[in-house]
């Protein structure tokens, strides 16, 4: 509103980036989030690991790699919606502390995020950029490279801090207490059953979209906007809950940021802040240069969001690229921003750790510390296979 009250550009300027198809795609896939959950397709998931592993060390690594592959396809808060109830019964059978599984449980539905294009919304708001830069977008699993080293970095993390035996991953049993466990565990038997018909319905529609974005044969925009219109037509979830999945101020704050990031790069704001940064990291090797965008990024996606860090870093880092002041892969860079930006996980302000702390009360102390162990290791090992991959 200021920058059209100051006259710098018109109303079709600033608000041109309400028709980014990023922004349309983060609107799909929140709601196609819902229909997964609706239809039921993972539920009685936990019920099978359960069955089949009875440890509780084993039952979190087999909790950390299914929210880790559920979350790589759908909503982070939405694989926390599957994965929460199954966690929390098997906190209580093995009568432990809900932070035993709660903490995995949230680095996890984050860094499983970063393995797929739609995994998460700075991943789609990074492949957007490049696609406004250089009219190419970044594909389905561009990003499963450097995602796979940082699911393995956090999982290898958590479980030295359980081997070690500090934070809540090595915290004792609890004492039995039959009538409070009875209480909460009939709290968290409220799950969505599987609907066959709905089950069925979202498996034959949303593996085709995913293979056919996945090779460029569809844009994600239009694939998942089919479906979900197929689904609202099916009976897989009504129009109310479709609504009610959009995040407005999500969808608010990035179409008003697209439009601004076009503002700065036109009025020439952008390149002058590139210009006189760039100095910095003229000097820098390129590995060195991947890891500092990286951990820049982690740290905005951790004290603000993930998707304002990748908003934040992308054209600065396709400006830095053009100036012509590093001798890199623009694709190395876009890719240090995804990295970094799906590295929220040492402050708890990520959506999914708001979720998961408010549930199963784990301590922000212990997050905090687990989390900036992840970030680290995670960060280093994924800088070294993005400058591998992409440089």
């Amino acid at each position: 509103m200021l920058l059209g009250l100051l006259g710098l550009r018109g109303p079709s300027a600033l608000f041109s980036g309400f028709s980014s198809p990023a922004l349309f795609t983060v609107a799909t896939v929140l709601v196609m989030s819902a229909g997964i959950v609706e239809s039921g397709l993972f539920s009685g998931l936990g019920k099978k690991i359960a069955e089949k592993v009875s440890k509780p060390s084993s039952q979190i690594l087999a909790v950390f790699l299914s929210t880790s592959f559920i979350s790589a396809f759908m909503n982070n808060v939405g694989a926390i919606g599957i994965m929460l109830p199954t966690a929390k019964r098997m906190a209580h059978r093995a009568r432990v502390s809900e932070s035993t599984f709660g903490i995995p449980l949230a680095y996890s539905s984050i860094l499983g995020g970063s393995l797929t294009l739609i995994g998460t919304a700075s991943n789609l708001i990074v492949s957007t950029y490049k696609f406004q830069a250089f009219g190419e977008s970044f594909k389905m699993f561009d990003f499963a490279f450097h995602g796979l080293a940082m699911i393995i970095s956090g999982l290898a993390v958590v479980f030295i801090c359980r081997i070690c035996g500090f934070g809540p991953l090595g915290q004792k049993k609890l004492a039995k207490n039959n009538k409070k466990e009875q209480t909460e565990q009939e709290a968290v038997e409220n799950v969505i059953e599987r609907n066959r018909k709905k089950s069925l319905i979202v498996l034959t529609t949303l593996v085709p979209a995913i293979v056919f974005t996945s090779i460029g044969f569809i844009h994600p925009a239009v694939g998942f906007g089919m479906i979900v219109i197929f689904w609202l037509l099916t009976g897989v979830f009504t129009y109310k809950i479709a609504i009610l999945n959009v995040n407005i101020p999500i969808i608010i704050f990035l179409g008003s940021m697209f439009g601004i990031s076009s503002v700065l790069e036109k009025t020439g704001a952008l390149n002058a802040v590139v210009h006189l940064i760039s100095p910095l990291f003229t000097s820098l090797s390129p590995f060195v240069l991947i890891l500092v965008i990286l951990f820049v990024t982690a740290l905005f996606a951790n004290i603000l969001d993930n998707s304002v860090a990748a908003v934040l870093m992308s054209p600065v880092v396709i400006e830095l690229a053009r100036s012509g002041a590093v001798s890199l892969n623009p694709d190395a860079l876009l890719m240090a921003v995804a990295a970094g930006a799906s590295l929220a996980v040492v402050i708890p302000t990520h959506q999914a750790a708001i979720v998961v702390m408010n549930s199963m009360e784990f301590p922000r102390g212990s997050f905090i510390k687990t989390g900036a162990a992840i970030a680290l290791v995670a960060g280093i090992l994924a800088t070294f296979t993005i400058f591998a991959v992409w440089h």
